[in-house]
């Protein structure tokens, strides 16, 4: 199981903070994937709580968020503060792409291999890298990569500890 890390990870850059943003992207695709493996098709397609996302939703809105925040580390990573458009994951992104219409191990698959890309490219940051920014429209503040990874790692593992807590109410 994936433990809940929400405020063990500082924003400081530091080495270590670095190590435990990478392993809480790496443990997620693998976390949910157990998680889709111990229940039905039909389970994953049940609300997770009354008037919430069911696990097919809950996994096709960490990939949506993947996804925009992805885009945005890699930018950074070649451009000069590049200006990322402010694009919803959900709202806008999740409503054209409609991952939750596919399989939840069409989804895991495709994650899976999103997620070992980014670690790879992490894995051979400099510090500098690590800093590089964005501006995102309309907002004053600029995120470093390193940030947009935190927040990313520590959203996932919001939802996967979601999942956690869901699976234990319904599987034997």
């Amino acid at each position: 199981m994936l433990t809940l890390m929400t405020k063990s990870i500082s924003t400081q850059l530091t080495p270590a903070n670095i190590a435990k943003v990478i392993a809480l992207l790496a443990a997620t695709p693998q976390s949910l994937a157990v998680i889709c493996q111990r229940i039905t098709p039909e389970a994953q397609r049940q609300p997770l709580k009354a008037g919430e996302r069911s696990f097919v939703e809950n996994v096709a809105h960490v990939l949506n968020c993947d996804e925009r925040t992805t885009a945005s580390i890699y930018a950074a990573l070649l451009v000069q503060e590049p200006l990322i458009l402010d694009i919803h994951p959900e709202r806008q992104w999740g409503k054209l792409l409609r991952y939750e219409t596919y399989q939840c191990d069409e989804l895991l698959a495709y994650f899976s291999f999103r997620r070992k890309v980014l670690l790879r490219v992490s894995n051979d940051l400099s510090d500098a890298q690590w800093s590089r920014t964005i501006q995102e429209a309309g907002k004053q503040r600029h995120e470093s990569v390193y940030l947009l990874a935190r927040t990313m790692a520590l959203h996932e593992a919001e939802h996967v500890s979601e999942a956690e807590s869901w699976l234990k109410n319904i599987a034997p």
